[in-house]
């Protein structure tokens, strides 16, 4: 098997403009996986994206900022077309089950962003679910081999 076939892909905050609020998040249960990697990607803004961070939750419903899971600063307003990465070790014990991405934006007109979760395997072990199920068991709607 393929490597990457061992991952499993969620979008994390949909690509969507967001003005002056909070960006919707999606919640990405990392039961049974070893790595989350969160990608953030700006496209044109006119925004500060303040303390883009991760936050967690063992019930899927009261989120804490995840320790070490923040960006060391604000995205900027001229920031454009730029892409951030927070890596989780979810080997430790210290992270709770459910991950959101928290992204607050403000002094904006429109700013265009989106975050993906990237979750892996450190190990050969499958994730019941993932490979079996093919492209939509690693979250994608279509996937296309060259």
């Amino acid at each position: 098997m393929i490597p990457i076939e061992q991952c499993k892909f969620i979008n994390a905050v949909v690509p969507a403009a967001v003005n002056n609020a909070t960006a919707t998040k999606v919640t990405i249960d990392t039961k049974g996986w070893s790595h989350l990697r969160v990608l953030l990607s700006v496209g044109v803004t006119d925004c500060v994206i303040t303390a883009p961070k991760l936050q967690d939750s063992a019930d899927d419903s009261t989120y804490a900022d995840l320790s070490g899971a923040i960006l060391s600063a604000n995205v900027a307003d001229t920031d454009d077309s730029k892409l951030y990465a927070i890596d989780v070790d979810l080997t430790g014990g210290n992270v709770e089950r459910y991950i959101q991405v928290h992204l607050a934006v403000s002094n904006a007109t429109a700013a265009n962003v989106c975050a993906t979760g990237i979750l892996s395997r450190s190990n050969s072990g499958s994730v019941t679910g993932l490979a079996e199920n093919g492209t939509a068991g690693q979250g994608l709607e279509e996937l296309v081999s060259a």
